[in-house]
């Protein structure tokens, strides 16, 4: 039910998770998912966005863990996403940020739960850029962060991933500037 739930707000945000459609997608039956989660909806995509924390987060630190300079550690970055993006047909973005953006007065529940997981993951990506000021790092993570999924938003409207290869080499490339390796 979580991965369904997963799915289909990549798809569509926080108005495409239907409990119906949750149930169809996941074939578990209705009864489960109110046994799960008797909070419905909202505990639903609570508990997908938890999921989607661990997963993406798995992967930002798969990337700014390794000993690459920084511009080859954004590069790589917005590459993965790009390849990952075309290879759902640019259907399905980030889950978080489609939820972020359908938040209307009855979900401001999923308010904290978008802004814990999106620090947590500037946090992840600010422990892997060595080159940076250590009092610089949360600005320029979030950054590349708010880069990345603007980037998303722009590939899925243009359904291409050139936007994401676009700003990754830009930003890549500008942040590598400012913070050269050191030697």
């Amino acid at each position: 039910m979580i991965r369904a739930a997963l799915d289909l707000l990549s798809q569509s945000g926080l108005s495409g998770l239907g409990i119906n459609q949750v149930v169809e997608a996941s074939a578990a039956p209705r009864g489960s998912l109110y046994h799960f989660f008797p909070g419905g909806k909202l505990e639903l995509a609570a508990a997908a966005l938890e999921e989607a924390a661990r997963f993406e987060g798995n992967w930002f630190r798969g990337v700014f863990q390794t000993s690459e300079p920084i511009a080859s550690k954004v590069q790589l970055l917005f590459t993965d996403a790009a390849n990952n993006f075309e290879s759902t047909g640019f259907a399905k973005g980030c889950p978080v940020a489609a939820t972020a953006l359908d938040l209307a007065s009855d979900s401001q529940s999923l308010r904290p739960v978008c802004r814990a997981i999106f620090f947590s993951w500037e946090d992840i990506i600010a422990k892997g850029l060595d080159e940076v000021p250590e009092a610089e790092r949360l600005q320029v993570a979030e950054l590349i962060l708010a880069t990345l999924e603007g980037a998303l938003i722009l590939a899925r409207a243009e359904a291409t991933k050139e936007p994401l290869l676009r700003a990754g080499g830009t930003l890549g490339e500008m942040i590598g500037r400012k913070y050269p390796a050191m030697s």
